[in-house]
């Protein structure tokens, strides 16, 4: 039985032992919803069924109350079979998708510290989609889940369902991003900071003209901040950047565009967008982007116009798939996908005991270098 029939049944016996009468209030959605240790909206989802069932009569600004005409009891169905603890215990991970280049380790570490923890993991993919985000929240909701870590797709509007258990202080944690404005716990790595030592490093490495790759900056916190990093660090640095060298209109390495039937097209447009930007830019002698996808994609475009890494041209990223020699191919920023799984479970079992004030987490990562960054001179680019 999920945690709204559990409710539904515990008003249901109060009336029908006589221990709530007609026109008695019930308990409120926030009394209930203490009582039972669940959010509100497992709460309210009771009293629904119970108003649907004519068994209680809702009232806007007064409460509920039990219902002056009762049903007959015996032609409605009190589901009375207890979920056992392996089915009790749930918690949901929404995410786009998962990838050895990143997410593998992310899901790995969420079920490990939720086995920790007796709970069993619901896993739901919404490659990117605001629509199968939504579908997944309300699965978890309904499944009885206690909680819900959740990495939300990108874009510039926020998914009203999200939104919704933020305001319904409905157990959450996001991952990898967080909603500006919006009072919810979250793990990610310090996005600025990273793109600022990746980026310091390649100014360091001699380079000047250096380009900025990645998906639309608009509306996702991680792709926003790395490049407000990478503007960043040419101002520490004292050198100017050149607003024709950035580019951030990519589209094929969206979840929903790597498994989708356009991912052909998509993948198409955005290597002729990326040989048009090369061509364009001849003086370019480093690339960073904000995605290893990205990244690769930029390598065999390169490649096909007669451009080696990094003998010609460098390219440096954020996540690298784990190599197999101990020296990485491209140099990157790894996230520590493990701390940011065991943080996100513990500040949600915080949330489960009941501190619910928000937390911004933020994790380790590490600058790796690898073969693809070249140091140069600088006369050569001048």
């Amino acid at each position: 039985m999920s945690l709204y029939e559990q409710i539904y049944n515990y008003i249901l016996d109060k009336i029908k032992a006589g221990e709530m009468k007609r026109g008695d209030k019930i308990p409120t959605e926030y009394e209930l919803a203490k009582l039972f240790r669940v959010s509100r909206i497992t709460s309210k989802k009771a009293l629904d069924m119970l108003s649907q069932n004519n068994i209680i009569e809702r009232f806007q600004g007064r409460g509920s109350f039990v219902s002056s005409t009762l049903p007959d009891f015996s032609t409605i169905s009190a589901k009375r079979e207890y979920l056992d603890t392996e089915r009790d215990n749930l918690i949901g991970l929404i995410i786009p998708d998962f990838m050895d280049t990143y997410g593998l380790e992310l899901v790995k570490a969420i079920e490990r510290g939720c086995s920790d923890h007796q709970y069993n993991l619901v896993l739901k993919r919404t490659l990117g989609l605001q629509e199968e985000e939504k579908k997944a929240i309300n699965s978890c909701i309904n499944m009885g889940v206690k909680g819900i870590i959740v990495l939300p797709v990108q874009g510039t509007h926020y998914n009203n369902e999200l939104l919704r258990l933020v305001v319904e202080e409905y157990p959450l944690v996001l991952i990898d991003r967080y909603l500006k404005g919006i009072p919810a716990s979250s793990v990610s790595i310090d996005n600025k900071k990273a793109m600022r030592e990746l980026t310091g490093l390649v100014l360091e490495s001699g380079h000047r003209n250096i380009a900025f790759i990645s998906p639309s900056i608009e509306g996702t916190s991680s792709v926003e901040e790395r490049f407000i990093g990478f503007q960043a660090a040419f101002s520490e640095k004292g050198k100017p950047l050149n607003p024709d060298y950035i580019l951030t209109e990519m589209k094929s390495t969206m979840p929903v565009n790597v498994h989708g039937d356009k991912q052909m097209g998509y993948e198409t447009e955005d290597c002729d967008k990326l040989a048009r930007f090369i061509e364009r830019n001849p003086t370019i002698t480093a690339y960073i982007c904000s995605e290893y996808e990205i990244a690769v994609m930029l390598y065999k475009v390169l490649g096909t116009l007669g451009k080696k890494v990094p003998k010609d041209v460098s390219i440096v990223c954020f996540d690298s798939p784990n190599a197999y020699l101990d020296y990485p191919f491209f140099t990157h920023i790894r996230q520590d996908q493990d701390a940011m799984g065991r943080n996100a479970v513990e500040l949600l079992m915080k949330q489960l005991a009941g501190e619910n004030e928000p937390f911004n987490c933020k994790v380790n990562f590490r600058l790796e270098k690898g073969q693809s960054l070249k140091t140069i001179e600088l006369e050569k680019q001048e």
